[in-house]
């Protein structure tokens, strides 16, 4: 009796048991596979497709990552748009105070706009800070379609500056960036290009005083053109340069910023959110400042001779400088690593002129050139004459 008592206890709780222990594993398999699934999306994410720091001046890689990858700008195309415009300025082809009238076809852009009427008038000046201030698609078709008569004809005119400038892995469709079609071919650039790129817009001051503009009215104060780029005023330098985004494309951005006298472009291409792009850029710049910096090699590394002996001359020597200042982009620290050649001959015959070459000098870090100059008399000195010469002969 007391046996089966204890046969029907044990039953009973089994079959309480046994649910409890299915709901615990159910919970467990649960949270095992939110955990995968969370793993997974960190996996999926990507965070760039390309990065590229560069050095303004010398077009210099300080640091890189697939920058030869060709990807979709989106409206990083803009940026050509720009240069073109603004070379055709330069040249008296074309001219800021010239009015454009709004196409159909430019009413019809969509995107990013200022939202252009058909029929409606502007300066070239304000549709091109529109173009750099506040990206409009719908403006960078008006532009291209008075520089070339279409915006078809302005494309052939955007790959052929590609091609003279260098830009090896870009192919423009259109002239702001938009996704085409279904099935269409779309633009492709790579970081190397886009900074290739940058580098030659730089060289405008109307293109960076945009590009540094936080917000400007637009159709008489109607409407506020609001930049794109959100690490203006957050990032000490930042004055420029342009931001992209399209679905398929992902974010990018080129952003250049200034200290003292060193000018730095990172280039961030197709990053996953809209943020991340910007930190990137930011961590880019940030490093390149802490780590780089120009210096004066004739301030690190002086010659010791500083004059040479004249042959027959007025005087019996010749102070000797550098031709001209030398500097060079150097990382904090490699000062002390800087070496220096000086080519100098032991005598020179007169008459020597001021700036004339006496030699050469050349620095090195790490058996690699970083820089040179000749070296000049800083004093002309004249032939001695036949008497003179006696003179001094006795």
């Amino acid at each position: 009796m007391l046996l089966a008592l204890d046969r029907r206890r044990r039953f009973r709780l089994s079959i309480t048991v046994f649910p409890l222990l299915l709901f615990i594993c159910s919970l467990t398999l649960d949270v095992d596979s939110a955990s995968a699934r969370r793993k997974r999306s960190r996996k999926a994410v990507i965070p760039y497709r390309s990065i590229l720091l560069l050095e303004a001046k010398t077009g210099r890689a300080l640091k890189a990552k697939n920058e030869r990858l060709p990807t979709k700008p989106a409206s990083i195309v803009k940026m050509m748009t720009a240069l073109i415009a603004m070379e055709q300025i330069n040249r008296n082809i074309i001219h800021l105070d010239e009015i454009i009238t709004t196409s159909r076809s430019a009413s019809r852009i969509g995107g990013q706009q200022v939202y252009l009427k058909q029929g409606e008038k502007f300066s070239l000046r304000d549709l091109m800070k529109s173009i750099i201030i506040s990206s409009a698609n719908d403006s960078s078709y008006a532009v291209a379609e008075h520089i070339a008569g279409d915006a078809e004809a302005f494309v052939e005119l955007m790959n052929q500056r590609a091609k003279e400038l260098g830009m090896t892995n870009t192919h423009f469709v259109n002239v702001n960036g938009l996704p085409p079609g279904r099935n269409k071919p779309t633009n492709r650039m790579s970081a190397r290009d886009a900074g290739i790129l940058a580098r030659e817009l730089i060289k405008y001051p109307l293109i960076m005083k945009w590009s540094a503009t936080r917000n400007a009215p637009f159709r008489n104060g109607s409407f506020i053109l609001t930049n794109t780029n959100t690490l203006l005023g957050r990032f000490r330098g930042m004055d420029g340069l342009k931001t992209g985004y399209h679905r398929k494309a992902g974010f990018s951005i080129v952003a250049t910023a200034k200290r003292k006298n060193l000018r730095l472009i990172a280039v961030v291409m197709g990053s996953s959110h809209s943020r991340r792009r910007f930190k990137e850029a930011k961590r880019l710049l940030a490093w390149g400042f802490t780590q780089y910096r120009w210096v004066d090699l004739a301030q690190i590394k002086k010659p010791e001779r500083r004059q040479i002996k004249v042959l027959s001359g007025q005087k019996r020597t010749v102070r000797i400088r550098l031709k001209n200042s030398v500097e060079a982009l150097v990382r904090r620290g490699d000062g002390k690593r800087i070496s220096m050649n000086v080519e100098l001959p032991p005598e020179i015959s007169a008459p020597i002129r001021n700036g004339q070459k006496v030699g050469r000098i050349t620095y090195e870090l790490r058996g690699n050139k970083i820089g040179g100059t000749d070296l000049v008399a800083a004093e002309p000195v004249k032939k001695l004459g036949f008497f003179q010469s006696l003179i001094q002969f006795w």
